[in-house]
């Protein structure tokens, strides 16, 4: 008895369109289409050879009309394991946008990125082989073992580090200095360092800035001691250190002197040693005074920090503020301040800040006006720090006593060619306002106490103004 095996008798596996179509409406039903079969490739039934042979299935040419989508993050390298899951419409947006909300999102809450994650497996993927999410440190919101996960997600990407206590919540030493001993082996990832305290707190600043200081460690072969190449920034940005209170008159010498991309450094209540290898190419500098100086030995002190940093600064605000002290600190110049004035070629804003425990301009402030030319400044800001623009129909200063005096001085000082003016608080004196206007030739934008001025107006005596609020506040 002949078997059922017989080759004359087996068929071969044909793939017909209809099954084509089935198997492609089962992977992907929002995009039904046929399978282009070269014409070799197509297999018959060896046992009908005598019968009318099949015709080959024609490739149908791709449809050009209809728009193609995006295909979905669904189905895209994050798949989810879990078989036919209920699709979100919010799977259909391109991985980007979706990596840009998380982004935005992790600046108003420092967990938002670990709840995204735990949302579903698509996001969860994202958000952890996304690792320019994960460069972002808070000390206020992360704990040191959640800083570890972060840095470890972050991978090879650039740090940013911010370390700011709550207002209302004493520092803690035991958490800073831990935290801080933990950053040591990533400083040379470090993009942008922020430290921000609003409360005293003794041995503050040695605790927080000591371990990015100098460290010495001692070379046996050559029996002398030489710095740690851990503390170089050499990724680093943007310096903000900002305690009013610090009463540590020591100078601190952060990063060894290797930072060689510092481009903005924002200073409050601190003193640090001035090297032209680590603040020499500054294009921006916020600086508000210690007062652990004062007189012309703090005007000194500006000038020579100015005077590093003066080939590339585009950006100065300056603000003195005093300090009840026992007796002034001794302050030796790390470089040699030239008798005349200091020239910054590139200079294109200044702003001057008056502190709001400070019942008249500084004579420091005068004093380091007079020494600097600035022939290129395009915006000059007289700030107010007491002044709040929600109270300005409410608020009735009382002017400073010497504000002609520096008045007449900066008509001297400031170029004429300056085309933005802004005044606030006590700043703002209307009897010298039309004289500044017409000193200022090539004056655009007057802003008198967050109002837009009428230019015209204000030049022919006229005090109306326009309430529109500048964007250079």
């Amino acid at each position: 008895m002949p078997s059922i095996l017989r080759r004359s008798r087996r068929r071969e596996f044909l793939l017909t369109p209809s099954f084509t179509n089935a198997i492609q409406d089962k992977v992907s039903p929002t995009q039904r289409f046929r399978l282009e079969i070269p014409c070799s490739s197509i297999i018959v039934d060896r046992t009908q050879l005598h019968g009318p042979s099949p015709s080959p299935l024609t490739p149908k040419s791709p449809d050009f009309s209809k728009p193609s989508s995006r295909p979905s993050l669904t189905f895209s390298l994050y798949r989810s394991p879990i078989s036919n899951p209920q699709h979100h419409p919010i799977h259909t947006l391109p991985p980007e946008i979706l990596i840009l909300i998380f982004q935005l999102g992790s600046f108003d809450d420092a967990l938002f990125l670990i709840t995204v994650s735990h949302v579903c497996h698509p996001w969860r993927m994202l958000a952890i082989h996304t690792h320019t999410l994960w460069r972002r440190l808070s000390f206020d919101a992360h704990g040191l073992r959640l800083w570890k996960e972060r840095i470890a997600r972050a991978r090879g990407c650039s740090l940013d580090v911010t370390i700011a206590p709550l207002q209302h919540c004493l520092p803690d030493l035991d958490a800073i200095a831990l935290h801080m001993h933990s950053l040591v082996p990533h400083i040379a990832r470090m993009r942008s360092f922020e430290l921000r305290f609003s409360r005293y707190l003794p041995f503050l600043w040695n605790t927080a800035l000591g371990p990015v200081c100098h460290q010495h460690r001692r070379d046996d072969s050559v029996n002398r001691h030489t710095f740690a190449p851990l503390v170089h920034a050499l990724q680093l940005e943007e310096l903000t250190l900002c305690y009013p209170d610090n009463d540590d008159t020591k100078e601190f010498a952060l990063f060894a002197g290797v930072a060689p991309r510092l481009k903005k450094v924002t200073l409050d209540g601190i003193r640090l040693t001035w090297l032209p290898e680590l603040y020499g190419r500054l294009t921006y500098l916020n600086y508000t005074h210690h007062g652990f100086t004062a007189g012309r030995t703090a005007a000194d002190e500006v000038l020579g920090m100015i005077q590093v940093s003066c080939a590339t600064l585009r950006e100065l605000r300056i603000c003195f503020r005093r300090r009840e002290q026992g007796g002034e600190v001794l302050y030796l110049p790390h470089v040699d301040i030239p008798a005349g004035e200091i020239h910054l070629l590139q200079l294109e804003r200044l702003v001057l800040g008056i502190d709001k425990s400070e019942i008249d301009i500084c004579p420091e402030l005068a004093s380091l006006i007079s020494r600097l030319s600035m022939p290129n400044l395009r915006e000059l800001h007289l700030v107010d720090l007491g002044f709040q623009r929600a109270n300005r129909r409410h608020w009735k200063p009382l002017r400073f006593s010497g504000l002609r005096a520096a008045l007449s001085l900066f008509q001297v000082a400031i170029p004429s060619t300056t085309k933005v003016l802004t005044m606030a608080g006590r700043w703002a004196d209307p009897s010298s306002i039309p004289v500044f206007a017409k000193h200022f030739r090539e004056l655009d934008s007057l802003e008198v106490d967050g109002v837009e001025q009428d230019l015209e107006s204000v030049i022919f005596g006229s005090t109306e103004s326009t309430p529109y609020y500048s964007v250079f506040r």
